[in-house]
């Protein structure tokens, strides 16, 4: 009886999103009330963490579902910006979105192979309708956009080959969307 209450706890546990405590000693040795951990943490100490381009996190990492696709991911909100691991997208894809300097700014880094482009697509209050920009290839990408509005811009990013024959091949899902 009890391995069973546990059991069902764990799942009500785990089906609403509830986070691991984070260790006293973590959350010490940045100064952040909130400890990043796993691929969105170690990304955001490529970024310089508490210090760099996102600050603190101001939230702990949530679980996100999408229409179609149901669990996507997981997304975490700093003091400047998001970031999201978009597992369907690749293993290790990391994006991440923040503002400075008057441009609004995504990264995106280590998708599991090569691509030939990537689709930037991006709306905010100056651009309600969204764009959509091809940008260079590769493992990784970043993109800038001249800030026109104080709002934040919600971006999402997808890889994309080539085809000699035809229109180009895509990913099936874009990544899940930040805020910056």
């Amino acid at each position: 009886m009890n391995r069973c209450l546990s059991l069902t706890l764990a799942a009500a546990i785990a089906a609403a999103g509830t986070l691991a405590a984070v260790p006293a000693h973590a959350t010490a040795a940045t100064g952040c009330e909130i400890q990043p951990y796993g691929l969105i943490g170690a990304r955001w100490q490529q970024l310089g963490g508490e210090h760099g381009k996102l600050g603190c996190p101001t939230t702990g990492e949530r679980d996100i579902h999408q229409n179609g696709v149901g669990w996507a991911g997981r997304r975490q909100t700093f003091a400047r910006g998001q970031m999201a691991w978009s597992p369907k997208l690749g293993g290790n894809f990391v994006v991440a979105a923040w503002a400075a300097g008057g441009n609004a700014y995504v990264d995106w880094h280590r998708t599991n192979r090569q691509f030939d482009t990537f689709l930037v697509r991006y709306t905010s209050a100056a651009d309600p309708n969204g764009v959509q920009k091809d940008t260079a290839g590769g493992f990784r990408g970043r993109y800038i956009v001249k800030a026109r509005t104080n709002g934040g811009y919600r971006w999402n990013i997808k890889g994309c080959d080539s085809n000699l024959i035809g229109p180009s091949s895509c990913q099936k899902h874009w990544s899940i969307s930040v805020t910056g």
